[in-house]
């Protein structure tokens, strides 16, 4: 988190603190909030520098924090779009508390104690960071989890469903139709829905560009090479998809983990 993004996020903080109330979470083994921020390195040279400072200063400093309990950093390896602007990298985030602005703002004030100690750094580009409520339409699903692969996750951003009955719409039908689907033919040992909570990074998004729900799979697979063109493939055939909007889609390839227990 750099010193740049941290100023940001202050400003942020005082816009969106009021936005809307915080969701209390349940007693599910499921954190129920997901931070997802998308970063690079600031200058090509430094991605080494970059991958250590995330690696050994920032992901520890994250997890410290009250409710942050799990962290994965990945590298995207394949996307509807491919961008110089874009992040190369991503960090996901699992987070479990009641009170989500509580958690926020204990984020932001680790964040100045980073800064004051010097562990904040300018090597990183922070290019897209959301906080995500997590959705329970029932027991999760997924295909019994293997070690054989490599572990990918794919994100699907839908860009829809703003009044209420068009979100119930889609909640039913992802539910009955494109979830099933998903799994049967990807193979995913988890999925997940999340819905936006706040857009902590400020871009220059127009109302139907911001990223209304977040699909999130987990994926065991030999190769990421097809995974975004089989997705696009049998959702562009399955009944009803043609009434949501998709936003970009990518594989990102599982490089660390790390938790707070």
């Amino acid at each position: 988190m750099s010193s740049k993004h941290l100023g940001r996020l202050y400003q942020t903080l005082l816009i969106l603190l009021a936005v809307q109330p915080a969701v209390l979470a349940d007693s599910h083994t499921d954190a129920n909030w997901f931070y997802m921020v998308k970063s690079r390195p600031s200058e090509p040279a430094r991605e080494d520098e970059y991958n250590t400072w995330y690696e050994d200063i920032d992901i520890p400093d994250v997890l410290a924090v009250p409710g942050f309990v799990r962290a994965r950093r990945a590298i995207a390896r394949d996307s509807t779009e491919v961008l110089p602007t874009d992040a190369t990298y991503v960090a996901f985030y699992d987070i479990d508390t009641v009170d989500i602005d509580k958690s926020i703002i204990d984020l932001y004030v680790a964040a100045r104690k980073m800064n004051q100690l010097g562990r904040l750094t300018d090597v990183l580009k922070v290019v897209e960071a959301n906080y995500y409520r997590l959705l329970k339409l029932g027991e999760p699903r997924g295909q019994p989890e293997t070690r054989a692969g490599t572990t990918y996750i794919f994100t699907q951003k839908i860009l829809c469903c703003r009044d209420p009955s068009a979100r119930s719409e889609f909640l039913s039908w992802y539910g009955a139709a494109l979830e099933p689907a998903v799994i049967e033919t990807l193979g995913a040992t988890r999925s997940q829905l999340y819905e936006l909570y706040r857009i902590m990074e400020v871009v220059a998004l127009t109302p139907e560009e911001a990223p209304h729900f977040l699909i999130v799979l987990e994926v065991t697979s030999d190769s990421a090479a097809n995974l975004v063109a089989r997705f696009a493939a049998f959702l562009a055939e399955l009944d009803g998809a043609d009434n949501y909007a998709g936003g970009d889609r990518t594989v990102y390839e599982v490089i660390s983990e790390a938790s707070s227990q």
